[in-house]
């Protein structure tokens, strides 16, 4: 049985799931995730090269459509997950939703620039600019403590 496992490299579930012949598949229409724990490595790929990226080195998540681009420290890869199951596993400690089509490491915060309408600018360390929607800005206000 194929499952697109959206485990750590070295989580212990992943390797029993392994020896039971449940392999990886990005593709499977099947998602296993660890709830609430926060996982170290996200899987993305560049190239059509399968890579493991840690999360300390994601900068953001955007959606572009039906691609999730992952910007990491090293540059950009695609992920074949939603957004929604991203969210769910990134750890809640350093990521936040800050509009449908993004998510942001809080550690990656260069510079926060307040904008009209109730919007903010953020400025990350990679020099993107992502935008802190409406729908989110009392959300991010709150987590921020500004």
């Amino acid at each position: 049985m194929n499952i697109n496992l959206l485990l750590d490299p070295d989580d212990p579930m992943r390797k029993s799931l392994e020896s039971l012949g449940i392999s990886n598949d990005p593709d499977s229409q099947y998602l296993l995730i660890r709830r609430g724990a926060g996982v170290k490595y996200i899987a993305g790929k560049r190239e059509d090269q399968q890579f493991f990226i840690d999360v300390n080195d994601i900068c953001f998540i955007e959606s572009m459509g039906h691609d999730i681009i992952i910007h990491a420290s090293d540059g950009t890869y695609n992920s074949g997950e939603r957004l929604k199951a991203l969210e769910q596993v990134l750890p809640a400690d350093r990521f936040l939703r800050v509009s449908n089509s993004a998510i942001v490491n809080l550690k990656k915060i260069k510079r926060i620039e307040s904008s009209l309408l109730q919007k903010f600018i953020l400025h990350m360390t990679n020099g993107s600019k992502v935008d802190v929607t409406r729908s989110y800005y009392y959300i991010f206000r709150e987590r921020i403590g500004i």
